[in-house]
């Protein structure tokens, strides 16, 4: 098979095989002109819908389209975007927390300082200290209540017993 014409590899090739002509597919190589893996482009820009990625960043769809196939070189912020939009979906429950000077803010409201991060082991300790002083009293007070109503129990019937023997 000889292949008589080919068109730029990067783009819609027609080739004319035995005669014959064949259309190839475009291949898919977004590039930039900075310094970033082409892979890890290519993973970022497959990661969502194309229009709905394009509508994001605020370009059309062919110019996405254009990115997509090597037309034209991804603009280094549209890399980046999609690095910080990847790494804000990864944080998983901590997406919505934020650092306002030393402290650490959750969305509830509620806050934590920086010192107190490092005393969360005490923290973790007391806590179980605590449950474990509770399921103590729980336990004491299970073995009272037994107590008592067995001493009742035996004092009643103790009574009964010595009347009859008299």
């Amino acid at each position: 098979m000889t292949y008589a014409e080919t068109e730029r590899r990067d783009t819609l090739a027609v080739v004319v095989c035995n005669g014959s002509v064949m259309e190839r597919k475009k291949r898919i190589n977004p590039q930039g002109h900075y310094k970033c893996n082409t892979l890890d482009l290519a993973n970022l820009m497959f990661s969502s819908d194309h229009n709905a990625i394009a509508e994001e960043v605020g370009v059309s769809v062919s110019q996405w389209r254009a990115w997509l196939y090597g037309d034209e070189p991804v603009p280094k912020v549209v890399y980046l975007y999609l690095q910080q939009k990847k790494a804000l979906a990864e944080l998983g429950p901590w997406r919505n927390y934020r650092v306002d000077g030393e402290r650490l803010l959750s969305p509830m409201g509620t806050g934590m300082l920086e010192r107190e991060f490092h005393e969360l082991p005490e923290y973790r300790r007391c806590k179980r200290l605590a449950e474990q002083q509770a399921e103590l009293i729980e336990r004491l007070m299970r073995e009272r209540d037994f107590y008592r109503d067995n001493c009742h129990r035996q004092a009643r019937f103790g009574l009964m017993l010595n009347k009859l023997f008299r």
